[in-house]
């Protein structure tokens, strides 16, 4: 157990929402590899490291009151920083360099850390919170989300301020003009294509583009990109603001394009491939 104690000391050493390298107790003590990371999260302490995928944590119960305002901290810094449309400074882009809750969130969603690279995913360390961008076809960043991957951090998202009227997140944009699959979030808009490319016949996939909105409300922007489709699948949240945006979505689109709703109790980054095969079928 003292090895144990060693990293548990070091997390509880360290701020609320910071992290910090380490030997592994496991596979490297006393070696100076600093192959794990530890982490001082909002309700527990933690280790991982990438060399033996050794793992553990201890839990801290009821935050204290030093916690609860290290967050409110947290959540006042994000919303005073994030206003222009850069990303934060101290952005990474190692996995390795992730928090623990970073990591869970992405993994929750399906996401490996070959797919975090695959679409820029980062994470912003001062902010903790996952850093989503978006690029269009010249692959310029036209904008950026910043997703709360801890306990008590609000708002959810936080993004630019600036008109996003033609901004949308695209996922699998093949050029054609086949289907099209509308999202709510960014990750979802990953999962559903992922899952649509792991087929054994890649013709779906090479018809399907499937995009987020950025939240459940549909511009004139995005309006006139989703009417130049075929078809238009809209695959929104199952709760109140999920079902108008879907039903505002068909009501301004359907003049221009065929469309159809899904309605699922989970939303769709909830769902396994095959499942999610299954409900677009």
């Amino acid at each position: 157990m003292q090895e144990q104690r060693s990293w548990l000391a070091l997390a509880q050493n360290l701020p609320c929402g910071h992290n910090d390298r380490t030997d592994c107790p496991s596979c490297g003590e006393g070696t100076d590899t600093n192959a794990a990371i530890v982490n001082h999260n909002a309700k527990y302490y933690s280790i991982h490291c990438y060399a033996c995928d050794y793992n553990d944590f201890d839990s801290k119960g009821v935050l204290s009151l030093a916690e609860r305002q290290r967050i409110n901290e947290l959540n006042e810094e994000a919303l005073s920083i994030v206003h222009k449309l850069e990303l934060p400074k101290d952005i990474t882009y190692e996995p390795e360099h992730f928090s623990r809750e970073a990591r869970l969130w992405l993994f929750k969603g399906g996401l490996t850390p070959s797919v975090w690279r695959q679409y820029s995913i980062g994470y912003s360390a001062r902010l903790q919170r996952v850093i989503l961008p978006v690029f269009d076809k010249d692959n310029k960043l036209i904008w950026f989300q910043c997703r709360a991957v801890l306990t008590g951090q609000k708002p959810k998202y936080i993004q630019p301020t600036g008109n996003r009227s033609n901004v949308y997140f695209s996922a699998g944009d093949t050029g054609t003009n086949g289907r099209v699959v509308i999202v709510e979030d960014i990750m979802s808009a990953i999962r559903v294509y992922n899952a649509i490319s792991s087929t054994s016949t890649s013709t779906n996939a090479d018809n399907t583009t499937v995009i987020s909105l950025l939240g459940t409300k549909i511009t004139s922007g995005q309006a006139a990109h989703v009417g130049s489709f075929e078809q238009c699948t809209t695959w929104l949240d199952g709760d109140k603001a999920g079902k108008r945006g879907s039903y505002d979505i068909r009501r301004t689109v359907g003049l221009l394009t065929e469309c159809d709703n899904i309605r699922t109790e989970e939303d769709p980054k909830c769902y396994s491939n095959r499942q999610i095969q299954e409900i677009l079928a």
